[in-house]
């Protein structure tokens, strides 16, 4: 990537010394089908920031006209063509060979996903957001049930501040600590002062005390490895590249940036694989001569056709589960026969011949030969803001994974701080009767948690039960209300089903 040489005055010897830094990649699987490394990035930003146009150029090669025609291709609704207004999540990929050189739609010999994949040693997955307010829910989702890597924010250059809708995707993201880098569009429309003072509304923010990072805006080659070096280790620095979609200006630092992105690494990894297999659902399709198609991410454990095994699909409205079979898996549209933790996947599953049995978006896939459901848990709770605070009764919308349900706050008690809060999941326990539920926090229930405070609060599900597990993160929002948590027990129901 770089190369300096030692100036002889520091140096003892007469010898010229040279120090290079380099770009080490992950070396390809044997195996055809999982011979690439593969990364999220999610794409948020406010209205009119550009979000669909900056893919579309990024995926297809093809500069805007500036009026929207590279975002054509990634609309998928006949409203989104009429208002130009995203209110769905789209997927798109590019590639990167082993020299770095991209690999997209409008490379020779490309027009598809599977042609993509199979010339690449590296896939970006982009998971395009909704940047309208109506549609914050879709954006929330694309978090918590895609898991992105990396969050791209993209903002206007000639709107000259930023939005409160940018401020609630950035914020979400910092909440859920995934890395953020900024990517300011239409620097060709906007004028020096929009652009001054854009800029300025965002190192505002980028320097606050919530955030604390050092923005660097990219501008030369140097910029850019320092950037995506220091970015990679979770670093202060923020790297900012201002493009253009119609000029294509600076497009070659931030695709450049992408292939230098490494795979983010979890320290629990070799773990997770071991564990039994948890899929978690985001999409159902019905598809005529393959039947029901399942797509989502592998949350732990591994999946393999070749194993021939039974898995429990649930849980309904009622809590059961069923015994089903996977029968086909595809990865980016590529037919593989296993798929890790941590991977996105579509599955092909048969068994399931009951007609009254509605799969949905929330639903997982257990390797568990005793599945169980729960409609209330207990979590460590943070409120970012609340307007009047969390206290028994408060409803809301919980997001945990691919779970999306309005709960009520049961029970409340006050920590004063953090530490205080469980912060190992080892000793934690699964209660066997509801009526320990709340034992000794049915004392606490008149205390309030406000904004910038920590407690324990117990939550209720108010339509379905849902499988969930210790240790999850949880988002708790209310209108403009944002806590975050994580599950420390869970409550099984009095009567289980079978």
């Amino acid at each position: 990537m770089k190369e300096f040489t030692l100036d002889p005055v520091l140096t003892t010897s007469k010898l010229n010394y040279k120090v290079a830094e380099i770009l080490v990649q992950q070396r390809p699987n044997d195996d055809d089908s999982q011979r690439f490394t593969d990364i999220r990035i999610v794409l948020v930003g406010g209205l009119g920031a550009g979000k669909s146009t900056l893919l579309g150029h990024i995926s297809h090669g093809v500069k805007d006209n500036g009026r929207g025609r590279a975002r054509l291709n990634l609309l998928r609704h006949r409203h989104e063509l009429e208002t130009g207004r995203s209110s769905s999540i789209s997927h798109e990929i590019i590639g990167y060979d082993s020299e770095g050189q991209l690999i997209n739609y409008a490379t020779t010999n490309v027009s598809t996903w599977e042609q993509i994949c199979e010339s690449s040693h590296k896939i970006v997955t982009f998971l395009d957001t909704c940047g309208y307010p109506k549609y914050l829910r879709t954006t929330i989702s694309a978090f918590m049930g895609y898991a992105p890597d990396y969050a791209c924010l993209a903002i206007a250059g000639n709107a000259g501040c930023i939005t409160e809708m940018t401020k609630e995707h950035l914020s979400i993201a910092v909440m859920l600590n995934v890395p953020v880098f900024v990517v300011i569009t239409k620097s060709d429309l906007a004028s020096p002062d929009q652009l001054r003072r854009t800029l300025s509304s965002l190192l505002s923010i980028l320097k606050s005390r919530w955030m604390n990072k050092v923005p660097v805006v990219v501008q030369t080659e140097n910029d850019l490895i320092t950037c995506a070096s220091h970015f990679a280790r979770r670093g202060p620095e923020l790297p900012i590249f201002m493009v253009s979609n119609v000029t294509g200006l600076n497009m070659n630092f931030l695709l450049k940036f992408f292939n230098y992105l490494p795979k983010p690494t979890r320290l629990d990894y070799d773990e997770l694989l071991e564990e039994s297999a948890e899929f978690q659902i985001e999409e159902v399709y019905s598809i005529s001569e393959v039947g029901i198609v399942v797509g989502g991410v592998l949350g732990q454990g591994r999946i393999n056709i070749k194993d021939n095994r039974e898995y429990h699909l649930g849980p309904n409205s009622k809590g059961e589960f069923i015994k089903v079979k996977v029968i086909s898996i595809h990865r980016h549209r590529m037919s593989v026969h296993y798929v890790h933790a941590g991977q996105t996947a579509t599955l092909a599953l048969d068994g399931l011949k009951d007609a009254d049995w509605k799969i949905h978006k929330g639903m997982v896939l257990l390797e568990n030969d005793s599945p169980n459901c729960y409609t209330e848990f207990e979590a460590d709770l943070m409120v970012l803001f609340h307007a009047t605070g969390v206290s028994k009764g408060t409803c809301g919308m919980i997001n945990c994974g691919s779970i999306r349900q309005h709960a009520r706050v049961t029970s409340v008690t006050l920590i004063d701080k953090f530490e205080q809060l469980s912060t190992s999941f080892d000793d934690l326990t699964i209660d066997q009767k509801e009526s320990n539920a709340n034992n000794d926090m049915n004392q606490q229930d008149g205390e309030t948690l406000l904004s910038g405070t920590q407690g324990r609060c117990t939550f209720k599900f108010m339509y379905e039960p849902c499988y969930m597990r210790i240790g999850a993160q949880i988002l708790f929002m209310q209108g403009k209300s944002k806590c975050l948590g994580r599950i420390t027990r869970l409550i099984r129901r009095n009567s289980q089903p079978s």
